[in-house]
């Protein structure tokens, strides 16, 4: 799939046991002063979706590509240099290497990742978002080479979380609303039943239909012994999220 079809679609919905030592003196040093966020995806979400599946863990194998993206909700109209990468103990792997050039004040960049060809090594991973050599943004993340070996599998709690568009047309100030669902898992940890229990905000009045598509991307460790698992899930809309 095309890096350039999924920044476009993807724009209009838009937001360590073996890793390396953080630099906490050198990060607040080289710090950028362009607002910066980091964000995986499980998978490329559908053509006609509103919602995405973020990706709380990654494979190194994965059944469909994972997807590495970086937004700017600040972003400035020059050219500046973009790197994100992700560190193991062999050093820097490159997910996203260019220039953006009169870029808009909102931009969304996302492209499929292969981190076995990259040769990212399981564990834990620190991920580094830089504009022009300075540090925008860092997150860890677990990179696992499969679901049975994943630590982020265990258990009930969600691996993928369904995030709804964030409204381009609505100040930051005002993005605010809450949504509480009800999901009903089946054994192999995927969505079977949604109920939304409180739409507040937003969430009741712009993003309603946004919303319930984005509960049904929640996943879960599977548990092949139970039929059914309900989880109450609150999700509360944030600004550049």
């Amino acid at each position: 799939m095309h890096t350039g079809t999924f920044a476009a679609a993807l724009a209009s919905l838009f937001g360590l046991s073996a890793s390396l030592p953080a630099h906490p003196a050198e990060d607040e040093a080289r710090s950028s002063p362009i607002h910066g966020h980091i964000e995986f995806l499980w998978e490329a979400p559908a053509r006609d979706s509103e919602a995405r599946p973020v990706a709380l863990g990654l494979l190194t194998r994965p059944e469909a590509p994972h997807l590495a993206c970086w937004k700017s909700a600040a972003f400035p109209q020059r050219a500046v240099e973009v790197r994100l990468e992700i560190d193991d103990a062999h050093g820097r792997h490159p997910l996203w290497v260019g220039t953006e050039t009169g870029a808009p004040l909102h931009v969304v960049r996302c492209r499929n990742i292969d981190l076995a060809a990259l040769k990212v090594a399981p564990g834990m991973r620190r991920v580094v978002l830089r504009f022009d050599g300075r540090i925008a943004a860092q997150e860890t993340i677990e990179v696992a080479a499969s679901l049975a070996t994943a630590a982020f599998h265990r258990g009930d709690r969600s691996f993928v979380n369904g995030r709804t568009p964030y409204l381009a047309d609505i100040a930051p100030a005002d993005y605010s609303g809450r949504f509480v669902w009800v999901l009903t898992f089946g054994p192999d940890g995927r969505v079977i039943a949604v109920e939304t229990e409180v739409a507040e905000g937003l969430a009741a009045t712009r993003l309603r239909a946004a919303g319930e598509e984005a509960a049904w991307l929640y996943r879960i460790g599977a548990d092949p012994g139970k039929p059914e698992r309900k989880l109450r899930q609150p999700y509360d809309l944030l600004p550049g999220h």
